[in-house]
């Protein structure tokens, strides 16, 4: 099946096929000796790994590091659907967030695993993730961005949990039945079926997650939610003012308080506001949030998309050339890893180790943030 998928696709992009730059933070040898050997013993969890599947994804994310993993974002349009190309595309709004596109993402992914020859394990419970490290395989759990999936029936949510699901977000960029998206004008908060799926995510062991939420949507579900819960992947108001793909420090306290974790995405227009930026850039938006919420309630989720074009994205109903002008992203970068200095693909992972080391955080700061923190709340809500 994979392969299959696989021998349509290209390296069209550079960072497909080569390692993401070795950014120069002015490390000492003794701290580059210190930064090579603290990530050997890291545990990495990348709250957001990709959107997508290519040939060379599973060498980029090994490159990473001898222990690394994170959860692979299912159920937009399919994944068999972003191959690079930019004409002659089937028309398929009507497929992205359908139920059917997660279930076949599912067994994508499983099949995507299986053909891997234990390079990676699909992982559904803390203990499975544990066992892919242990091994050096890439330790991979999967969401979804959006609960449009679930529509008129809620059973769908346990099934998707029996398929592997263990993480969904209660909404992408339009509001939805859950709440408002990032990208609406106006934020009325999480709604009543939107609690209702906060506590039914509470019960089953489902990481509820407001990557792409307004910040009050993202408060009023950390008020609902009985367990930790994440927002996996966005910026900071403070730091990328206007931009709607970030969040304030209001909501990412509320974040915190649950026990959960506020990962910052690495996409360049969310870091810095423009089509490029560096590695830096993000420890910085890092150190930014840990002096607000703490070391323990940060972490990181790259939301790579590196095998679809920008004309396979502004397929999706919920973007076009409008909205992607409004977060910064111009088309001029594409994909918009290859405008992050350090940061192009998963093998950057060892640079913002690198990079925590130069900010001058501790060994034990530097696990949680790279990936404890988010596994921390994956055993507790997953088990």
């Amino acid at each position: 099946m994979v392969a299959r998928h696989f021998a349509k696709r290209k390296s069209l992009y550079p960072f497909m096929a080569k390692p993401a730059t070795v950014f120069d933070f002015g490390l000492s040898p003794d701290d580059e000796q210190r930064a090579a050997e603290l990530h050997k013993t890291i545990q990495v969890y990348d709250g957001l790994i990709e959107c997508t599947w290519y040939p060379g994804i599973v060498e980029n994310i090994l490159a990473g590091g001898p222990q690394v993993g994170g959860s692979l974002s299912l159920g937009n349009a399919g994944l068999e659907r972003f191959l690079g190309e930019k004409e002659h595309m089937d028309a398929v709004p009507e497929k992205f967030w359908t139920y059917e596109t997660l279930v076949r993402d599912l067994a994508y992914i499983r099949a995507a695993c299986h053909e891997s020859a234990g390079k990676v394990h699909f992982c559904t419970s803390a203990a499975e993730l544990e066992a892919a490290y242990s091994v050096g395989a890439v330790a991979l759990s999967a969401d979804v961005q959006n609960s449009n999936f679930i529509g008129s029936d809620f059973d769908r949510l346990e099934t998707v949990y029996w398929l592997g699901l263990r993480r969904i977000q209660l909404t992408y960029n339009d509001a939805n039945s859950a709440g408002f998206g990032c990208m609406e004008e106006s934020d009325g908060g999480l709604t009543k079926w939107g609690e209702r799926l906060v506590g039914a995510m509470n019960d089953l062991g489902m990481i509820v997650d407001t990557g792409h939420c307004k910040p009050q949507t993202v408060i009023d579900a950390a008020k609902a939610s009985r367990k930790p819960m994440t927002c996996s992947h966005a910026g900071l108001v403070s730091i990328c003012p206007g931009n709607p793909r970030t969040q304030t420090e209001e909501a990412i306290k509320e974040v915190a308080k649950t026990g959960g974790v506020f990962g910052l995405v690495a996409a360049p227009m969310a870091v810095n506001n423009s089509d490029c930026c560096t590695v830096d850039d993000l420890v910085n938006n890092i150190d930014a949030a840990v002096k607000v919420i703490g070391e323990d309630h940060v972490g990181f989720g790259s939301d790579f998309l590196i095998a679809a074009s920008m004309e396979e994205v502004l397929r999706a109903p919920e973007w076009d050339a409008e909205r992607a002008g409004a977060v910064n992203t111009s088309g001029l970068v594409w994909p918009f890893s290859d405008g992050h200095v350090g940061f192009e693909n998963n093998s950057g992972y060892r640079n913002l180790t690198r990079g925590l080391v130069a900010k001058g955080y501790s060994d034990e700061s530097i696990r949680k943030i790279m990936g404890g923190n988010f596994l921390r709340v994956f055993k507790d809500v997953v088990g």
